[in-house]
């Protein structure tokens, strides 16, 4: 069984705070241990500080060539990694972030992309 949850975090380090906490709740309430997990979205995470908290939950970060590869914001000129994919059960094979004007047009952020395998 696979269990996804998409988020989107605050703007503020604070509020991003409280909603790790919700979520490591949520998970812990709502998808037994044993069980594979994906959790993507937009984190806001400006300073690169959700990766510990993320861990502490049994998520890892999926990245087949570093967050500094996965760059997606803001989508013209990307500088940061805020668009992020945490799992559990998973290692990432590949990941990358496709570029130019047709992804930069459809949102400020560009998608990320992970191929993951089982572990």
């Amino acid at each position: 069984l696979l269990h996804a949850v998409v988020v989107h975090f605050g703007l503020a380090h604070r509020s991003r705070v409280r909603q790790v906490q919700r979520l490591a709740d949520f998970l812990a309430r709502q998808v037994p241990p044993g069980e594979m997990l994906v959790v993507a979205g937009d984190f806001n995470d400006w300073g690169e500080k959700l990766d510990a908290p993320m861990r502490e939950m049994g998520l890892a970060r999926a990245s087949s060539n570093g967050a500094l590869a996965n760059l997606t914001f803001p989508s013209r000129v990307p500088i940061f990694s805020l668009d992020r994919i945490y799992t559990r059960g998973f290692c990432c094979n590949h990941s990358f972030v496709p570029r130019g004007k047709t992804w930069a047009r459809m949102s400020d952020h560009l998608p990320l992309i992970a191929e993951l395998m089982p572990d």
